[in-house]
Order: structure tokens, then sequence, then C-alpha cells
């Protein structure tokens, strides 16, 4: 089972309403696909899921029939999705377009419909992502939903939602559960107590009331990483998806830029040399920095220039940290800033928008460069 593999979707379709919901089975189906598209891939494929692999995620028991393969593919083609636009309109559209048994290999090939491609392929901005293996460990279609709900939320802590909206986007049939006791206890409780036991987050749940009526409900979300739920995968693998989520958290704090997998893979190297297990927050700290200073072009660029910087003083014995970044205050139209020496000296940043982050300064410039950090170096050494 792909359990380590990410699930990754544009937020419209995660947001999107369910008319005639998926089933939980149906609902493993779909995202283990989802969880084989490559972040380069420029088209959908046949997504082959071989019968034991398929018995284990719908809890099947004994041998798979081929007459089940068959009723439960039929069904699944049957589903809809309604996915707002941005003029307004909707677009109705099929998970799967088509499904076929392989006799003689015991798999079944799945494919998304082509209408889904600018949901789910090489997706840049205002996606969500999350391990497969959160989802195939829950029993509640009501609780899948509302885990991609809240990893879409996660980032921000808190989302607020109106009772109704909550109902159409976990899926519950229009109709049902009317009374908001029977919803509660026999949905949105069993949902929050599974994600909460089962997964890599924590939820509490807040009832809005307007007069004695609960209007809305406020979900307080937690990342709680110690619970995730993953099958063993081996080392290498594991630091790639480690390596792999943190490139898509950090993007979702960069304002106006993103890292691609190969730039961000190259800046993690250098970057867990000098910081180890500290490397996400220091490059966290140095993004929350790039939002504040407007006068910053590239930021590309000004980040790989100072993490070359810090290396170098790392090399030379220092002890670098972004954290000595901090805006003290506002005045007027001024900003006062703490910032260690190290990082105002004169460099090639800001840097002009048609410069790439890879253009390198002169040699001149890196000779000087290097004889001032290491006389920086030899003064922390002193000190």
């Amino acid at each position: 089972m792909k359990s380590k593999y990410l699930v990754t979707q544009s937020n419209n379709l995660l947001e999107a309403r369910h008319n005639n919901p998926l089933t939980t089975r149906e609902q493993k189906i779909v995202l283990t696909m989802a969880s084989m598209i490559e972040p380069f891939d420029e088209d959908f494929k046949d997504y082959r899921i071989s019968l034991k692999e398929f018995s284990e995620m719908l809890g099947l028991a004994g041998s798979t029939k081929y007459s089940e393969i068959k009723e439960i593919s039929k069904t699944l083609m049957s589903k809809t999705i309604e996915i707002p636009q941005e003029d307004g309109g909707w677009l109705l559209v099929h998970w799967i377009s088509s499904a076929k048994y392989v006799n003689g290999e015991g798999v079944l090939e799945l494919s998304f419909s082509p209408k889904l491609k600018p949901y789910m392929l090489q997706l840049k901005k205002q996606f969500t992502s999350y391990r497969l293996s959160n989802i195939l460990s829950l029993n509640s279609t009501y609780s899948i939903r509302l885990y991609e709900l809240m990893k879409k939320w996660q980032q921000l802590k808190r989302w607020e939602i109106s009772l109704e909206e909550l109902k159409m986007k976990l899926g519950v049939i229009e109709g049902s559960y009317n009374r908001y006791n029977h919803f509660k206890t026999r949905v949105l409780l069993k949902a929050v107590n599974e994600v909460n036991e089962k997964t890599d987050l924590s939820i509490v749940i807040k009832e809005i009331k307007k007069g004695r009526s609960v209007e809305r409900i406020e979900f307080t979300i937690q990342r709680a990483a110690e619970k995730e739920s993953l099958l063993p995968v081996p080392d290498e693998e594991l630091d790639q998806l480690k390596v792999e989520e943190m490139r898509i958290r950090l993007n979702a704090l960069a304002v106006d830029y993103q890292f691609d997998v190969v730039y961000f893979s190259q800046l993690y190297e250098g970057a867990y040399l000098i910081w180890k297990e500290d490397v996400e927050k220091e490059l966290e700290l140095l993004i929350r920095y790039i939002n504040e200073d407007k006068t910053i072009k590239n930021p590309l660029g000004f980040i790989k220039t100072k993490i070359r910087d810090a290396w170098k003083i790392y090399q030379a014995g220092g002890n670098i940290t972004f954290a000595d970044l901090q805006v003290v205050k506002h005045r007027g139209i001024q900003r006062e800033e703490l910032l260690p020496d190290w990082f105002t000296m004169p460099d090639e940043t800001p840097l002009p928008e048609e410069v790439q982050p890879d253009s390198e300064p002169s040699i001149d410039f890196l000779k000087e460069k290097e004889e001032v950090l290491e006389k920086l170096a030899k003064k922390k050494r002193k000190s």
C-alpha cells in the first residue's frame, strides 16, 4: 500500500460540493489514485491498484471476487462532484472516466476524468497536501472529508463555518440530520474523535449560537505528528517524504513565490548541514522576515544568498540563527530592525527581478565578502 505517498488537491476541488457523496471505500480508492500523481506529471495516467491492495484498502474479507470489483467500479464511476468556478459558475464532473480489470495480472486500472486536470496536476498555489496513511486509517466518509478540510486550514489554526455549509462540505445528504443534536452526535463528534485518534491532527470544536440555536461551528486545529498513523517506510524514502512535506509547509508561508522541488532539495541540503533538526524553523524565520521586508524583489535569490553566507560562517566555526531577524517596531514610515552584522553586509540582494536565483556574484565581490565573514567568525570564536 502506498501509504507513504502524498495526496495533493487544489483547494477548489477539496471544498467542492459532493452531490452524491463517495462512500468510505470510494474515497480511499480515489485518494490512493491521487497519491500516485507525481509533482511534474503533465497528464493523468492509468492508475493501477493490485487486488491485494484493493482488498486491504477496502477491508474486503477473503479473496476479492471479480463481480465485487466490477460492482464497486461501476458505482464509483457514477459519482459526480460540483466544483465552483471563478466566474461564479460551476463544473459538474465524474471522478472516474474509466475502469479496467486486467485479469492476467490481477490489477484494476482506473483513470481520472480529464476535466480534473487543473485541480490535481502541477499545482503551484492554493492547494492542500497530506500523507495518504492518515485517511486509510479512517472508517467514516465524514471523518475523511473533515480531515481534508482541517488540513486546508491547518496553517491558520482556526476555521469557522455555518452549520448548513459544513453539512454540504462533509457530504451529508440533503434532508438528513435536520436536527442539530442528531448531526452533532452521529456525524460531527464521531468524525472529530476519529480524526483526533488516528491522524496527525488534533481538533477542538466550539458551537456559535444565535439565540438558542447553533448557527456556526468554530474549529481549532493543531498538528500532532506523534499520533500519525504511518506504515513502515524505508529510511531513504521517509527522508524524501519529510523534505517534500517541509517544502509544502514552507510554500504555504511564502508570499508571491514558491519553492519548486529541485530548487528546494538543493537549498535543503545546505541548510540541513548548518541547522540539522532546526532547519525548518530557521527557514520559516527567514521566510517570515522576507514577508515583512517589501524591499526584497527576488525572495528566492535572497534566501539562497543568506544561506550561502550562513554556511561560510558555519564552516569558520560561527553559530548562525535567523532568530536574530526580529522587527522591533514601526516608527512612521521607517522600520527599525535588530539585525546581526553578517546579515546587513552589502551583497547582491535585493536582486533585480530579471536576475535568476542561480546568478553568481563576481569573484572580487566573493573574495571581499569572505574576508569580512572570516573576521566575523574569528570575533565569534573569541567571544
